[in-house]
């Protein structure tokens, strides 16, 4: 086979070289690319832990107030796991509930600062306890309210009796119900959870006496006239 002519020769062209900084170039690409990511990373975990602002808790009290109450506990979640001063917050978003009148969720969160709490709010903390079959905590909110200066008015006492007679602590109650009855002796219902304490503690002359008190005012109470025939029968 003959020989090819010069120009009838194939010949590899070679690729060209790498520009100059190339490798570099590609580094610092990527290095940027990284920089960015940690920015944006860092951006976000600085949003996500922002505190909790004046304005998020304003949100929070206008959701309470138009009753739309699913998302203001859901903010609410979200806010205390921010906040700086989370006693403060559910300080105020609990009296937010309160005077929308939601006494349920705003108990949940002013039981837990009840140190800053003024008296009236112990004291409609106490009544939601009492109506939802927790003596125990109702009888404590009472006597915080009664120590922050409270009146002692007959009807406040008749409730804190109430309380410490549900909760076992029926001396308690005695004294209470007693000094409510010397502030209002009419009030026979009072007069009638007396006689039924004193019963339950044994003391039975004591409970037919106020026994009698209530049907003298009442002569056809119901309660009362049970009382009176248990504690006639025979002992």
């Amino acid at each position: 086979m003959g020989s090819l002519k010069p120009d009838e020769r194939i010949t590899k062209t070679p690729a060209d070289p790498p520009p100059p900084g190339g490798q570099r170039g590609l580094r610092w690409i990527l290095l940027g690319t990284i920089v960015i990511g940690t920015l944006g990373f860092a951006g976000y975990q600085s949003y996500v832990n922002r505190p909790t602002s004046e304005a998020e808790i304003s949100h929070i009290e206008s959701l309470i107030v138009a009753g739309t109450i699913d998302e203001a506990r859901a903010s609410m979640i979200v806010a205390q796991a921010r906040s700086r001063d989370v006693s403060g917050l559910r300080l105020r978003i609990g009296r937010a509930y309160l005077r929308e009148g939601r006494i349920g969720p705003a108990t949940a969160l002013l039981a837990q600062v009840e140190g800053a709490l003024i008296k009236e709010e112990r004291l409609a903390i106490a009544e939601y306890f009492l109506v939802s079959g927790d003596p125990f905590s109702a009888a404590k909110f009472f006597e915080a309210a009664l120590r922050t200066g409270l009146p002692r008015t007959a009807s406040l006492l008749g409730r804190y009796g109430e309380a410490l007679a549900l909760s076992a602590n029926g001396d308690g109650a005695v004294s209470a119900f007693r000094e409510s009855l010397i502030l209002d002796a009419s009030k026979t219902r009072v007069r009638m959870n007396l006689a039924m304490t004193l019963a339950n503690l044994g003391r039975l002359d004591e409970s037919k006496t106020e026994t009698l008190g209530v049907l003298k005012l009442e002569p056809q109470n119901a309660k009362a006239l049970e009382l009176l025939r248990a504690l006639s029968g025979p002992r």
